[in-house]
């Protein structure tokens, strides 16, 4: 299609009556289509503030009216009914429908650089139905690359970058990551790339943070407050906590939420400690030396060499005391990933493949859906429901083959009226004898799921059910997932 370009009088361009922003009204006049859109408080407030954009920047010249032609000689809006009345506004305050908004649309007004245009670029198509298609192309997605393509977190971070020259403090956390590879680690360097820009500098440039992190923003620029081998361990505790862990955006977002997201953070990983535990390392190993040198009957030469040539090594033995007395600097990923796991947002972190569609929106919802600190109950009733229908969904499967999953105490067919701890026990057992779990997997399946009373058992979940009393602990359903993991990943492998 050509495109129509017309300069049309802005008196003779009209709103949309007929608005899809009116839900199922159907405005009678422009009045009441002015009063439409100004129904919620919240839309006038974006008005105002679309308003002033205007009165100071004018039109945005890559978006044009999209107007057809109307019987008497006007043209309507069917794309810019937004703008359009923040025109109107600018025009005539005083047709703002809301009184406490008037004077807000008349400050705007004051910002006008020059007058008003009285004349308004606008697209026209014959019809409302041949501007359809782009409209609900504008308003409905990217739709696989032919609507508009918004732009991530990173190329925005980008182009403010260069309209400022100056690095957002997310982006500048990630250059100190990257170009300190040998203090942080290859699979820190890798996972901080894989967070949003903008996630990055919603905490780091967080006084909460700032603090804990020992990283000061000085005149826009991130400065390290104190050696960049304190400040890695718990850096790449909270990089691993967003990868791995489930924490997002979300768990950030206000002061508290950032002093909480950075209590989970094991105070010995916190750079004050670790410059605490490396100063008092390497002022005990210089004790242990002198006290040793002058325990023997040396001259003065003699001791003064021995402290000479033992202290020529000084440098290479604190490191060594201070790692052994808790600097952990450079922390093995394992490591990391093994302490991150205790604080996971979710109860299941690990993949599954379940072919049942109910088991597996169970599953997602341990998944990504129920924060264990926040849903314990929630968490400890569903994870119950889960492991005994991914109990029953495994039985079904062998149910009319040769080797059905039989009940270990007689041999006889294990059925769904069966009590969970005897299908935990006998699935176990067969995903025993199928080698797709070990012995010894097994045998700690089988002391967990039969005691009575101990965290995990079935017994003690069967009590978050039916008792009024007992209530979980998050810490101890990770736990608990944590020891069912072979059986469940066994079983939907």
């Amino acid at each position: 299609m050509e495109r129509n370009i017309q300069l049309i009088p802005l008196n003779s361009i009209k709103l949309d009556q007929e608005n899809v922003r009116f839900g199922g009204d159907i405005a009678q006049s422009q009045r009441e289509a002015i009063e439409l859109m100004m129904a919620d408080v919240e839309d006038i407030k974006k008005l105002v503030r679309l308003a002033e954009h205007i009165a100071e920047n004018g039109l945005d010249p890559t978006e044009l009216q999209l107007v057809y032609p109307d019987k008497d000689g006007a043209f309507v809006v069917i794309e810019g009914n937004r703008r359009l009345t923040a025109l109107k506004m600018l025009q005539n305050p005083l047709l703002c429908p809301v009184e406490k908004f008037v004077r807000s649309f008349r400050d705007a007004q004051e910002k006008l650089s020059g007058s008003l245009p009285s004349e308004i670029a606008c697209s026209v198509v014959p019809s409302r139905a041949d501007g359809s298609i782009w409209v609900e192309l504008k308003h409905t997605g990217q739709n696989n690359g032919v609507g508009r393509v918004n732009w991530g977190s990173d190329i925005r971070d980008e182009v403010r970058s260069r309209a400022t020259g100056v690095e957002s403090v997310g982006r500048q956390i990630r250059t100190l990551v990257s170009e300190n590879v040998d203090i942080f680690g290859l699979k820190t360097v890798e996972n901080i790339k894989k967070i949003p820009v903008t996630t990055l500098t919603r905490l780091f440039a967080s006084t909460p943070a700032q603090n804990a992190f020992k990283l000061k923003i000085e005149n826009k620029l991130l400065t390290p407050s104190v050696n960049l081998k304190y400040i890695a361990p718990s850096i790449e505790f909270a990089i691993s906590m967003f990868v791995q862990e489930g924490y997002n955006v979300n768990d950030i977002r206000g002061d508290k939420d950032r002093r909480a997201f950075i209590s989970h953070i094991p105070p010995e990983l916190l750079p004050s400690k670790q410059e605490q535990s490396s100063s008092s390392a390497s002022s005990n190993f210089r004790g242990s030396i002198l006290n040793s040198s002058t325990q023997h009957n040396y001259g003065m030469n003699e001791i003064s060499d021995k402290v000479t040539s033992t202290e020529s090594n000084t440098k290479e033995s604190i490191d060594k005391a201070s790692k052994d007395n808790g600097d952990v600097s450079k922390l093995p990923p394992k490591t990391i990933s093994q302490r991150t796991n205790k604080v996971r947002k979710f109860l299941f972190p690990w993949p599954l493949r379940i072919s049942n569609s109910r088991i597996n929106e169970i599953y997602r919802e341990l998944k990504s859906g129920l924060v264990v600190t926040q849903t314990p109950n929630a968490v400890a009733v569903t994870f119950r429901v889960f492991l005994e229908t991914s109990c029953d969904d495994y039985t079904k499967r062998f149910e009319k083959t040769p080797t059905p999953v039989t009940k270990i105490d007689n041999q006889q067919p294990l059925s769904e009226k069966d009590p969970l701890w005897k299908k935990v026990v006998a699935v176990s057992a067969h995903l025993e004898k199928r080698q797709c779990i070990g012995n010894q997997e097994h045998r700690a399946i089988l002391k967990r799921a039969g005691a009575l009373d101990k965290v995990g058992s079935v017994d003690h979940l069967n009590l978050f059910v039916h008792s009024a009393a007992s209530s979980p602990i998050a810490s101890e359903l990770k736990d608990v997932a944590e020891e069912y993991k072979p059986l469940l990943e066994a079983i939907w492998s």
